[in-house]
């Protein structure tokens, strides 16, 4: 990845990987861990360096920036693979997923090769390049040696889909050989809320947030709360959200935009108008967002006479 380079973005916690390794340019774990959250800090950062590899992990935390290169035009995704994705500039091949040949010779351990398939098909489940990531877990059942991972990552591929019936079932499948696994839980909370059992999606949610709660059980827990009708906790779940957002340094714009909804469809306008107003000032709303926020909020304040 770094051969040849002479400018590197990667996400904070790989930087160290590559420090005194490689000749290249690198931004500090500060500069980077903003451009992650907030692109346009990324692209203020690539004016000054001129990146030519950009290398981001899986998960919520190099989303926005992922996202953001995936739709531009001066990006080119060159890679994706268990440890996350390359994006390198415009003339690079683009990505393709590996045929059984291909895969066989990336590696040739059976066991190694599906837990490398399984996790490459989560991360192009994760980008909505759902075809490849379905022919991938098939060649993924190679070997058995993680077949738990490999039914949870086709539930999440059903529900991406939209397919929630078959990913309860996939899900209730993969937990059958690993009760503990926190992911397919989460999945499973959310197929349930889908098929409409949110009583069980309602109660396994707040289990899972009883113990050590973060920002996507706390998200879960108040999706399938508004779903299940329950404006309490809802509102308690949000609240939670927004204040790990603040201790995290962590935007918090749209949490903030959740709560004020959630308080204007419990009566508490002066709250949802406060929640609103904190909101509109985040950065990182989209413009969408921000003409939501401010459509709320005309729609909550006291009419002038």
């Amino acid at each position: 990845m770094t051969s040849g380079s002479k400018a590197i973005f990667l996400p904070p916690g790989c930087l160290p990987l590559l420090s005194g390794k490689t000749q290249a340019r690198l931004p500090s774990p500060d500069q980077s861990a903003e451009a992650c959250s907030f692109p346009a800090a990324f692209h203020a950062l690539n004016r000054e360096y001129r990146f030519d590899r950009v290398f981001l992990l899986p998960g919520p935390f190099c989303a926005p920036l992922r996202d953001r290169l995936l739709d531009s035009p001066i990006w080119v995704l060159s890679e994706v693979s268990s440890e996350g994705y390359l994006f390198t500039p415009p003339g690079s091949l683009p990505w393709k997923a590996p045929d059984a040949a291909g895969a066989v010779r990336l590696d040739p351990d059976p066991p190694g090769r599906s837990l490398r398939l399984i996790g490459t098909a989560e991360n192009l489940i994760a980008i909505n390049r759902t075809g490849e990531a379905a022919a991938l877990l098939d060649l993924a059942a190679c070997s058995k040696a993680h077949e738990a991972r490999r039914l949870r990552a086709l539930s999440s591929l059903e529900a991406s889909c939209g397919h929630w019936n078959k990913a309860l079932s996939l899900c209730r499948e993969s937990l059958a050989l690993d009760r503990s696994d926190r992911a397919a839980n989460l999945i499973l909370i959310r197929a349930l809320s889908e098929c409409g059992h949110h009583g069980e999606a309602l109660s396994l949610a707040g289990e899972i947030n009883s113990t050590k709660p973060d920002a996507e059980t706390l998200f879960l827990l108040a999706r399938v709360a508004n779903a299940a009708g329950d404006r309490t906790g809802e509102i308690s779940a949000l609240r939670k959200l927004v204040a790990l957002a603040r201790k995290e340094r962590q935007p918090s714009g749209a949490c903030l935009l959740y709560l004020g909804q959630a308080l204007a469809r419990d009566g508490q306008r002066g709250e949802a108008l406060r929640a609103l107003e904190e909101s509109e000032s985040a950065p990182e709303l989209t413009d969408g967002q921000k003409r939501l926020v401010r459509e709320l909020r005309d729609h909550l304040a006291p009419q002038k006479k």
